[in-house]
């Protein structure tokens, strides 16, 4: 899987994974196996993390995201079930 990026000032991280199994997906859905695929989407802040992530999430309901700060923990997980709280 690609490394954790390197985020700088309010820089955020945005990764995607099945809801149902939680396994990795790159950025064009597909079960991340490799180093080469792309993995992590990168903001300037969080807002824009967001919005991108509902946007995910409304087209296909089985997508979490995880959004991270410059500790790879996600500090935010937007889901189906709690889309409407952010």
């Amino acid at each position: 899987m690609e490394k954790f990026p390197h985020l700088k000032n309010e820089q955020v991280a945005l990764l995607r994974a099945d809801i149902n199994t939680g396994i990795v997906l790159d950025k064009d859905y597909i079960y991340a196996t490799t180093e080469v695929q792309e993995v992590y989407t990168v903001f300037d802040n969080i807002d824009s993390a967001i919005k991108f992530a509902k946007s995910i999430i409304s087209e296909r309901n089985d997508i979490e995201c995880g959004i991270y700060g410059n500790d790879p923990v996600a500090f935010l997980t937007l889901t189906r079930d709690n889309i409407d709280s952010y």
